[in-house]
């Protein structure tokens, strides 16, 4: 670039979240502990998942708030379906929470935020209702008119890299008609975040990894978008290269502490750029509609969708994946292949018939995609059912 050549003028908003802390470096249990102590929470309640139940980290955890431990509610299931949003607010309506603390997967801690707001909404309300689609252009972030006023703080101590606790919506599922919906607020984000690596060993090594690729898939949808920003795009990056080398090591080594951590900071930068309006395309908007049709893990659905979708945009985002491999220090190939090269080499499906997914349930993911924010974001414009199933049949 000469140095007489005048850059363009850009536009663009960066909203900083509610978010206040990010804590690592001590045990999960003395942090939540501190946090609600901080706050000044009397009757807290924990969200978890079924399995967690009789785990030893969740009796940890309750034995760490001692008497401010109001109730305990292991309902959270997988696509956060909207009957146990609906229970988990009735308990924490209940037990009269002050204070939740998600503990688990990107699941647990979208029901905790959605339980939130079904709590803020009064648990009167038609859930069906009260959880529809929402555009998330149209949510800012950083509103902080009424977020203080009935409000349930949360505290999130993720076990995954899914950066649920990073973000201001939740997916939440209608399982009769295998749909999610996103439903968001200013105040549905956690407070604060709570990242103690030894809790993700409760998790399968092969879910975890998944997580990670999601996370892999948080970056990179955002470089390769068309709509750039240097806060996205530096964030972004930094979280590609450290889980290109930290997943790695989590897969050679399972049992080291560092490379986990690595990993769950990478996850927090992956997502970061949504702050700057960067928007995911297509790979997140089917996988979101496939979790829930078909109740895949979107770790997964990333593995499997990610490479499809950056062969499908090639014509139109061509310069963005080749930067983005350049960053990576590949000189040759492309992302697709490197993206598929990196899940394969954990184990991970790379195919959707590999998930159990038919054929024939193509067009029904297809139909459905289209009422997914994302595709309305993705780099080549997705105008139809035709161009979301022909992904999915290169993807299958």
């Amino acid at each position: 670039m000469s140095s007489h050549e005048i850059l363009p003028m850009t536009t663009g908003v960066y909203r900083h979240t509610m978010l206040e802390r990010v804590i690592h470096g001590q045990p999960f249990e003395k942090a939540v502990a501190e946090e609600v102590l901080a706050h000044g929470s009397q009757r807290v309640m924990i969200v978890a998942a079924p399995q967690a139940n009789a785990s030893a980290s969740l009796a940890r955890l309750s034995a760490a708030l001692e008497a401010r431990c109001a109730g305990v509610f292991c309902g959270a299931l997988p696509h956060v379906p909207m009957q146990c949003v609906y229970e988990g607010a009735l308990q924490a309506r209940q037990c009269k929470a002050d204070h939740l603390v998600a503990m688990g997967g990107g699941s647990v801690i979208d029901a905790a935020k959605a339980i939130a707001l079904l709590m803020h909404k009064g648990t009167a309300a038609n859930v069906s209702t009260l959880l529809d689609t929402q555009d998330l252009s149209l949510v800012d972030p950083a509103r902080r008119s009424d977020a203080d006023s009935g409000w349930l703080r949360i505290t999130a101590v993720p076990q995954t890299l899914s950066a649920a606790e990073f973000t201001w919506f939740a997916g939440v599922s209608d399982p009769a008609r295998k749909v999610k919906n996103i439903v968001a607020h200013a105040a549905m984000i956690p407070r604060s975040v709570i990242l103690d690596p030894a809790l993700t060993q409760e998790f399968p090594l092969s879910a975890f990894l998944a997580s990670g690729v999601k996370a892999v898939d948080h970056a990179i949808e955002r470089l390769v978008a068309l709509n750039s920003h240097p806060m996205s795009d530096a964030l972004s990056l930094h979280a590609l290269r450290m889980l290109s080398q930290a997943l790695p090591e989590v897969h050679r080594q399972p049992d080291e502490l560092g490379p986990r951590l690595q990993c769950q900071l990478a996850s927090w930068l992956s997502i970061a750029g949504g702050s700057a309006g960067v928007k995911t395309g297509a790979s997140h908007a089917l996988g979101h509609v496939l979790g829930a049709h078909m109740g895949v893990s979107h770790g997964l659905t990333s593995c499997v969708l990610l490479p499809s979708v950056l062969r499908w945009n090639w014509k139109y985002n061509q310069q963005q994946q080749l930067h983005v491999m350049s960053a990576l220090g590949e000189s040759g190939g492309d992302l697709a292949t490197w993206v598929e090269r990196f899940v394969d080499g954990f184990g991970l499906p790379t195919q959707l018939r590999k998930l159990g997914v038919a054929k024939d349930d193509l067009p029904g993911i297809a139909w459905k995609s289209l009422h997914d924010p994302g595709m309305r974001h993705n780099p080549r414009p997705a105008r139809s059912a035709a161009d979301a199933l022909e992904i999915l049949e290169a993807a299958w």
